[in-house]
């Protein structure tokens, strides 16, 4: 398995991210992110794992058929689920009105 350093500056009230997904050499390699630095969207993964020469983010995208698992801090989960339920809350209200 490969691990990938991202140099995470993590705030703690944030978290971070891992990654574990197959490349298509049939190698496992493991990526940890900031949590704010991954996103799952059109059926990929998507991490930001480095900078190229000019600063700019360079972001891999992973087919969900060749991830093994996401791993994210508990706080982060919990901030998820709070936000999801104010938004369906605020929803709701708004129907009733």
């Amino acid at each position: 398995m490969v691990d990938i350093d991202t140099n995470t500056d993590s705030d703690p009230e944030l978290g971070t991210a891992t990654i574990v997904y197959e490349t298509p050499g049939e190698t496992d390699e493991r990526a940890t992110v900031d949590n704010d630095r991954i996103a799952y969207f059109q059926d990929h993964w998507l991490f930001a794992y480095g900078t190229d020469d000019d600063g700019n983010d360079v972001v891999r995208r992973v087919p969900k058929e060749r991830v093994h698992y996401v791993e994210r801090s508990v706080e982060e989960i919990e901030a998820t689920f709070e936000s999801g339920l104010e938004k369906a809350k605020g929803k709701l209200e708004s129907l009733r009105d």
